[in-house]
């Protein structure tokens, strides 16, 4: 006699319980959003919390030798791979683009997952839609965003944005906001309740199928995230914080623990606590070690964010540094680089 049993696989969602043994090898249940083969359903998340905000913004302690490490244990197709465009390997790009918008590299390795299989493939099949940014459900994607590269860079830039409208007050592009309830394109009815659940379901307004109050099985959806992210969570032995600080898009390095940085992106403060930038209110924070706040330019009349270029005269240039003072920037005109580094921008006469 044949024992009956079950593979928590997508479709057992569809059913309540087993049938008879069958011997043929289960259907893959494909995405019918990403063509992605969907992974077992061996956890549900909550709809409404997916991810925890440092889940999204955190990993400050991960180094592109960790992410090495990880694709090659993944058998992934990135672990030889160096983008043309940037001269730089996958690795790198998925820490340095990741962190310089505050972004979790580990989020990033879901991300990429969830959108192409990337991670875990051997073969380069989705390379130029790696996150799947700038690709609208349905159509191709925008030419700009075409590159590994530049998908990673979009992705955490989009979450970024996202961010920074919910930390805030405000909702993001699409009307998703922490305590407000919204409707999914499931349709599922979700209110998130905290920044990374309402900026997941901006960037992919799916439930999917790995929550459990509701979702489409065929489709992974942003509770795919959830699903993908605490499993590679636990899979690799990551440095997830570090005492060092915390990297800096603004300052473009990574600044001392307990550093306040006005952000270039929004003008908001956010301060470096263990390893994560926290905050992002208007009001600059009253206990920072070092401060990079925006400095005030007689020139332009206004004031700008820190590494920021300003011609003063023929030959002076001076570029916006720690503390609000302007650094004498000799040859930025030229190179474009002054004492805290490249510019951010810069102000000819």
């Amino acid at each position: 006699m044949k024992l009956q049993w079950c593979v928590l696989l997508v479709p057992a969602l569809l059913a309540s319980g087993c049938g008879p043994l069958d011997e043929r090898p289960a259907e893959p249940v494909i995405d019918e959003l990403t063509g992605q083969v969907l992974q077992e359903a061996t956890t549900k998340y909550d709809m409404h919390r997916l991810l925890e905000d440092s889940d999204v913004t955190g990993g400050a302690g991960i180094t592109p030798a960790q992410v090495q490490a990880f694709l090659q244990q993944q058998g992934s197709y990135l672990a030889g791979y160096t983008d043309p465009a940037y001269g730089k390997t996958a690795a790198t790009l998925i820490v340095e683009r990741s962190r310089a918008s505050n972004i979790s590299p580990l989020y990033m390795l879901a991300r990429i997952q969830g959108e192409s299989s990337l991670i875990q493939s051997g073969t380069s099949t989705n390379l130029s839609k790696a996150t799947g940014c700038g690709c609208p459900d349905g159509s191709g994607c925008d030419a700009q965003y075409v590159g590994f590269g530049k998908q990673v860079e979009c992705a955490a830039k989009k979450m970024r944005g996202y961010l920074a409208d919910l930390e805030a007050g405000r909702a993001t592009l699409s009307g998703w906001k922490v305590g407000v309830t919204k409707a999914t394109s499931d349709p599922c009815t979700v209110t998130p309740v905290n920044n990374a659940t309402a900026a997941l379901y901006t960037y992919t307004p799916w439930v999917g199928a790995y929550a459990v109050q509701c979702g489409r099985a065929t489709v992974g959806g942003s509770s795919l995230m959830a699903s993908i992210y605490n499993r590679y969570k636990t899979a690799y032995a990551w440095t997830l914080t570090t005492e060092e600080g915390c990297y800096s898009g603004t300052v473009d390095a990574t600044v001392p623990e307990g550093s306040c940085v006005q952000s270039a992106s929004d003008a908001l403060w956010r301060q470096c606590s263990q390893g994560v930038f926290i905050g992002g209110t208007a009001a600059k924070p009253s206990h920072c070690n070092v401060s990079f706040p925006y400095c005030a330019s007689a020139r332009l009349g206004r004031s700008v964010a820190v590494r920021t270029c300003v011609q003063v005269s023929g030959a002076l240039w001076q570029q916006c540094g720690a503390e609000g003072t302007w650094r004498d920037a000799p040859g930025a005109g030229s190179t474009g680089v002054g004492p805290l580094g490249a510019c951010s921008a810069t102000y000819s006469l």
